[in-house]
């Protein structure tokens, strides 16, 4: 797994988690704690490069990753309800960017954020 460092909305840092704590993480998502940042650790600006999860009042949940500059930020959104199917959607995404192995451009239908 590459380099990644975790923040929850608690601000709580984890280090190169693996891929049995950022499920865990995810778990842990709820609207008083509703999102988590996940950030390139391996010498990239981590403005720049990250993937980001947001749950929503309706139990979906908003996926945003940056790669590189403001041209380079895209989202999707996983279908309600996050507690059932969305977690294990959302986990896929959020592991396949931090394992940098392309597959989360494959998943969900992305659209680039406007600036």
């Amino acid at each position: 797994m590459t380099a990644t460092r975790v923040h929850t909305a608690t601000g709580a840092v984890h280090d190169s988690p693996d891929t049995d704590t950022l499920y865990d993480l995810l778990s842990e998502l709820n609207l008083a704690l509703p999102f988590l940042v996940v950030e390139r650790a391996d010498g990239r600006d981590p403005e720049q490069y990250y993937i980001q999860v947001h749950l929503a009042e309706d139990g979906s949940c908003l996926v945003e990753y940056r790669d590189g500059g403001p041209d380079q930020h895209f989202r999707t959104i996983v279908a309600p309800p996050y507690a059932m199917k969305g977690h294990d959607e959302v986990a896929a995404l959020v592991t396949s960017w931090a394992q940098d192995d392309g597959e989360w451009t494959r998943r969900g239908h992305w659209q680039r954020v406007q600036v």
